[in-house]
């Protein structure tokens, strides 16, 4: 599991390479190809299922690690072209507006699709019903083919097309590009660590059954969808770093909350969970609405494969090697427990905390970027809070806004 959790966010780097290809292959047919390539490994994964029993397990959890290794290595490589193209073919005055409906959906799907699945494993067992499971994933897959193809391409620039060695370490050290990178990647250390802590700790301290963490998800889920559905038109008037500055400050909240938890200071109770969830699907919306639109912008024309791809590298390069240093920590600490008045301590109620220092380490290296757009804090909540329910009551109303 450990090798099949970290192959998606490490094969990521394949994009380095596959930035040297994009602009002359041209970025609708490099996507496309990839994408179909990718299917080919699902069905594979599917027939590996449905092999006679003869065939021992070891040989198939081989042949699985196998095609999942391919699977993730062309969504990698081919996942390079996805956002120079669609940064070339949203306008920028709209991009919030798009992103959020693209995320909108993608987690309707996510959400919709695992609890459907987990409803069928309830009554399906054994390893032909995950065959099935797979079976649908390339049916979804090949859906999904068509779509794509209906995308316009955008046309590549000549200067685009030059075959020249990448100056890599130039492009690394553009200045705005360096700084959203720098911010990125501390804050994505402390993500890490969340993403270890979660399980173990509701697991082993309070007892969290399947079901409960199934609805636990499904609380953030729900949130997530609302939030940037809410979010999408708001991100294009505001700007990105007002909402990103007041993500983190969500981000330390939820941080702290869970720590406090852990601590046994706060009750384990539906609503302090259902607090904290609803927390995270503000914020993670807020992170992704606000972050994916400012790396569009900050990003230039020329050579735009090359600094998305590092981006994004970056980013999975973090999110999955951190996770293996955290979880030593957590075993490190496993045996350690204390108490001082109301607070207990224990391994969870000391690195959620230390977690929330790199978000609040993170708001230092965001000051330091420039969005020449984005309005003030205080102007995004007088937008957010005054504004906008105002024109939300004049549509309702048919009368016009309150300005």
């Amino acid at each position: 599991l450990g090798i099949v959790n970290a192959l998606g966010p490490l094969l990521n780097i394949l994009q380095i390479p596959a930035a040297r290809y994009v602009e002359q292959v041209g970025y609708r047919s490099f996507v496309l190809r990839g994408w179909s390539l990718r299917s080919v490994f699902i069905i594979a994964i599917a027939g590996i299922a449905f092999l006679p029993p003869q065939i021992d397990s070891t040989t198939k959890i081989v042949l699985t690690l196998c095609c999942l290794f391919f699977y993730n290595a062309s969504r990698g490589f081919s996942v390079c072209g996805f956002l120079p193209w669609l940064t070339q073919l949203v306008p920028e005055q709209v991009r919030g507006r798009y992103i959020s409906f693209d995320q909108m959906f993608s987690f309707v799907a996510i959400v919709s699709g695992s609890l459907l699945w987990a409803f069928y494993l309830r009554w399906a067992d054994g390893v032909r019903a995950f065959g099935v499971l797979f079976l649908g994933s390339f049916a979804a897959a090949m859906a999904s083919l068509v779509f794509l193809r209906r995308i316009p391409d955008v046309p590549v620039s000549e200067s685009s097309r030059n075959a020249e060695p990448v100056p890599w370490l130039q492009i690394i050290k553009f200045q705005p590009f360096h700084r959203f990178l720098v911010f990125n990647m501390v804050l994505f250390v402390g993500w890490a660590g969340i993403g270890v802590f979660y399980v173990p700790m509701l697991r082993d301290q309070f007892a969290m059954t399947d079901t409960g963490f199934l609805l636990l998800q499904a609380v953030f889920g729900v949130v997530f969808i609302v939030s940037i559905f809410i979010l999408g038109g708001l991100a294009d008037k505001v700007g990105s770093l007002p909402m990103l500055n007041v993500s983190l400050a969500v981000q330390v909240l939820h941080m702290v909350g869970w720590g406090l938890i852990g601590a046994h200071i706060i009750p384990f109770t539906w609503w302090s969970l259902g607090f904290q969830q609803a927390s995270w699907g503000v914020a993670f919306a807020l992170f992704q609405l606000a972050n994916t639109r400012l790396v569009m912008s900050i990003v230039p024309g020329l050579g735009r494969s090359h600094f998305f791809a590092i981006f994004s590298v970056a980013q999975n390069l973090v999110l999955g090697l951190c996770p293996v240093f955290w979880g030593i920590l957590v075993d490190a600490l496993k045996p350690w427990h204390a108490h001082w008045g109301l607070w207990h301590g224990n391994a969870f109620s000391l690195l959620y905390p230390v977690s929330a220092l790199f978000v609040l380490f993170s708001y230092a290296t965001l000051a330091r970027i420039h969005e020449p757009q984005a309005l003030s804090t205080e102007e995004f909540f007088h937008e957010l809070f005054v504004k906008t329910p105002s024109r939300a009551w004049s549509r309702l109303l048919n009368r016009r806004s309150i300005s």
